[in-house]
């Protein structure tokens, strides 16, 4: 899924928590981790922008991906957090916008291009999703997006 709209559906999820910008932060998360420090070592060299070609995408992208978009490596960091907060309730909710990303990615992404490694470091098997840049794909989510916010923004609490 593109980055903004993990961050709409972050806000979404989560727009009830006391503070759903850091929802949306943490929803974010895994791409800017990886995605968006490649975006500006590209600005860094002046590079052209479009779709990546995967064979000239560097090692360390590679390697932030699969860490930054593995439900294995985000259950460790649970387990730290749990052992910092000593209760499940007392973990802030927020923090559930970052495997929610990984989720809504696991099906949105083809394996023909950049499939989630969300097993990453057990397994190398990917999901085979559907491709989120199709126009079918982004019409319907972004539809569903709008249609969520107008339904959160114009209800009566």
């Amino acid at each position: 899924m593109d980055y903004l709209a993990h961050g709409l559906w972050s806000y979404i999820f989560f727009h009830k928590s006391k503070l759903p910008w850091k929802a949306i932060f943490f929803g974010m998360l895994p791409d800017t981790l990886s995605w968006l420090i490649y975006f500006f070592y590209l600005l860094s060299i002046n590079q052209v922008f479009g779709r990546p070609n995967q064979t000239l995408i560097p090692w360390w992208v590679d390697a932030l991906y699969k860490a930054t978009h593995s439900l294995i490596l985000f259950a460790v960091l649970l387990l730290v957090l749990l052992f910092i907060f000593k209760s499940w309730k007392k973990i802030p909710l927020f923090t559930y916008a970052y495997p929610l990303h990984i989720i809504m990615d696991i099906p949105t992404h083809s394996r023909a291009f950049l499939p989630t490694p969300f097993l990453w470091p057990l397994s190398d098997w990917k999901f085979p999703g559907i491709s989120w840049g199709s126009l079918g794909f982004m019409m319907v989510n972004y539809a569903a997006i709008i249609g969520l916010l107008v339904w959160i923004w114009g209800k009566k609490d």
